[in-house]
């Protein structure tokens, strides 16, 4: 008799955890909200349509911007998005957007010396934090010689 008890009340907590484990992940926000970052990439800069050219991983020396371009869907009220920008591992500048609007759209972020001066050569690496939670990581470096983009003008 007491066995018999036993299992049904394992059964019916067993239950009772999975209908509310469901009732969870179906509503549950989850700390990236409903925003989504589908592509993020470090450029030269954008035409006039917004179309990122001088993609690349490495940039010749004499480079004055380089720029992040991030495309999102999506987005609530208090959704945003943190940019990190690292230069030999020290955070030289941050950036921090909010993503509010539900709108699929384009942002750009740049990285510029107030002083127009070139940006120096070494190991470069943005940090993307979304609501507070880091979701992408992108190195790419400033190189004597030929980089894969071309130079600023």
């Amino acid at each position: 008799m007491k066995s018999e008890k036993s299992f049904a009340l394992f059964v019916f907590s067993s239950i009772l955890f999975f209908a509310l484990f469901f009732l969870w992940i179906t509503f549950h926000r989850g700390p990236l909200g409903k925003v989504r970052i589908e592509r993020a990439v470090v450029c030269v800069d954008v035409d006039d349509s917004g179309v990122p050219y001088g993609v690349g991983g490495r940039f010749s020396f004499g480079i004055r911007q380089l720029c992040m371009v991030m495309d999102s869907t999506g987005g609530e009220e208090d959704d945003s998005v943190r940019l990190r920008w690292y230069y030999r591992g020290q955070l030289i500048h941050e950036e921090i957007q909010l993503l509010g609007d539900g709108r699929d759209e384009s942002r750009m972020f740049y990285l510029l010396r107030e002083d127009g001066a070139p940006l120096p050569l070494g190991a470069y690496e943005i940090q993307v934090d979304l609501n507070d939670r880091p979701i992408r990581r992108i190195p790419f470096a400033v190189v004597e010689g030929n980089g894969t983009a071309e130079k600023s003008l």
